[in-house]
């Protein structure tokens, strides 16, 4: 409860801070004349991708347990990628989502060890997907970040290095596994050395448990080759309707020189830089990340709005919507209860 409220708290702080500095930047004087000038038709196109990529989401997570546990219904899957999706927002390194969805698997009758599998299955796909999207876009914009946005180098430089390490590490979980324990042994007793891990055991317990589940995932998905072939694909997919949100902020804005590519590209390189920010919703990093990378694209009267539209979208309506598909699930449980 503590850390939900400090959850809570941390969002709203960061939220008021963020809105302070975009709203009484210079960029937002002419307000109510871009208001105006908004073209709305492509501003709804842009929370339609929002609901794509929690169609997919769905998608994903239920053709995995259809894999691990057996038929399950889509909408119950989709419930628990939105909810999940809720409790990831809120908290820092999006880690509030996974132990909820394992919980509401739970009231599905999938067990906690399978519907931790169908998670670290999901999370092994998707790291794999969003790292490869991510590398090849890097590469086919480093003239882009070189020469227009050299201010945010250091920035995706960081983001770059971290993603690759993340997918040296799937390719050793997947290829030399037995590699892995001792180097996170190594890591953990330079920790408890220096005095950051006090009770080393209860991490290398820890370790042991993941390791276990890591490798079961690897399992599932060594044996369903082209399943994993489909959910890579699908992810893909999602990927892509989340990115593209700032596509048609961009046409809204009456912008038309930049194309779809190029955009989503610069967007997957924003998302690559703030994803390992210890902040939910990776709040301060993914805003300065964009104003950085997309201020070359969007004129100096623009750049600011343009960001505060892709936030208000991206990341506040995804909070607002998939909260309130969290709350009614509450009171839908508990009214359940209640009358058994």
């Amino acid at each position: 409860m503590e850390n939900k409220k400090i959850n809570y708290i941390s969002v709203a702080l960061i939220t008021m801070i963020t809105l302070i500095v975009i709203l009484t930047s210079e960029g937002l004087k002419d307000l109510p004349e871009l208001l105006v000038n908004t073209n709305t038709k492509y501003l709804i196109i842009a929370l339609s991708m929002m609901l794509g990529d929690w169609i997919f989401d769905g998608m994903i997570l239920n053709i995995i347990t259809k894999t691990v546990h057996g038929s399950i219904n889509y909408f119950k899957s989709l419930k628990i990628a939105i909810i999940g999706q809720y409790y990831s927002a809120i908290t820092p390194f999006s880690t509030g989502g996974q132990p909820v969805q394992v919980y509401l698997m739970s009231k599905d009758d999938i067990s906690v060890p399978k519907g931790s599998l169908i998670l670290f299955n999901k999370f092994i796909i998707y790291q794999m997907t969003v790292t490869l999207y991510s590398l090849i876009m890097f590469i086919l914009k480093l003239n882009f970040i070189f020469n227009d946005a050299k201010a945010a180098v250091p920035f995706v430089i960081i983001g770059f290095i971290l993603n690759l390490l993340v997918l040296a590490g799937i390719i050793l979980l997947f290829y030399k596994p037995e590699w892995i324990k001792p180097m996170v042994l190594y890591f953990y007793k330079f920790l408890n050395k220096i005095g950051i891990m006090k009770d080393m055991q209860k991490y290398v317990c820890r370790l042991d448990k993941s390791m276990e589940e890591y490798m079961q995932s690897v399992e599932k998905i060594r044996e369903n080759k082209k399943n994993t072939i489909v959910l890579i694909a699908l992810t893909s997919i999602q990927l892509t309707f989340y990115f593209s949100i700032t596509y048609f902020v961009y046409l809204a804005l009456g912008l038309t020189e930049a194309s779809f590519i190029d955009i989503i590209a610069i967007q997957s390189l924003v998302y690559m830089a703030a994803s390992y920010i210890p902040t939910p919703g990776t709040a301060g990093a993914s805003e300065g990340g964009y104003y950085l990378l997309f201020k070359p694209l969007f004129t100096p009267k623009l750049i600011t709005y343009a960001l505060l539209l892709w936030r208000a979208i991206s990341y506040y309506f995804r909070i607002l919507f998939t909260g309130v598909i969290t709350l009614l699930d509450y009171i839908i449980r508990k009214r359940k209860k209640i009358a058994v």
